[in-house]
């Protein structure tokens, strides 16, 4: 089942990225042309927060339980977790970044409910999905990555 959920977990890492930048792409067209919120919008960031949330989700059970859980397998004998890079990354830096990037894009999608002009919702939208994006693309353990590197 482990193995299941990380696929799955590394599968709605596509979706989230290509639901992402659609989202970053809406916003800032909305936000340039000053057009009034869309329907059309408003589903694609709630499509785009859902799948972050439901990722989030995945990846708190497996930090929790997984394979190299905090309460399934704990620290090996003698690893001190700041000075070592794999459970640093996994236990701490990925799981923070995520849950920051969760939150902006949670954000982000809560400007259809603002009562501000639809041109600033977009605008507001635009940064933080950005922002989102950018901790996502930092934190994702890339192949090529030293010792946290995983297969696309």
């Amino acid at each position: 089942m482990q193995a299941v959920l990380l696929e799955v977990h590394s599968i709605f890492r596509w979706i989230i990225l290509i639901l992402l930048l659609l989202s970053i792409k809406q916003s800032f067209a909305g936000w340039r042309k000053n057009r009034e919120m869309r329907d059309a919008d408003a589903r694609l960031w709630l499509f785009t927060m859902v799948s972050a949330h439901i990722t989030l989700l995945i990846g708190l059970y497996l930090l929790f339980f997984g394979r190299f859980g905090i309460l399934s397998a704990g620290l090996p004998e003698g690893v001190q977790l700041m000075k070592d890079k794999f459970y640093r990354f996994f236990w701490i830096e990925h799981p923070v970044g995520m849950v920051l990037a969760t939150s902006l894009i949670t954000i982000g999608r809560g400007m259809v409910k603002k009562q501000i002009k639809d041109p600033l919702k977009y605008k507001r939208a635009f940064w933080l999905f950005l922002l989102a994006l950018l901790v996502i693309l930092a934190l994702i353990p890339w192949p090529g990555m030293d010792i946290v590197g995983r297969s696309l």
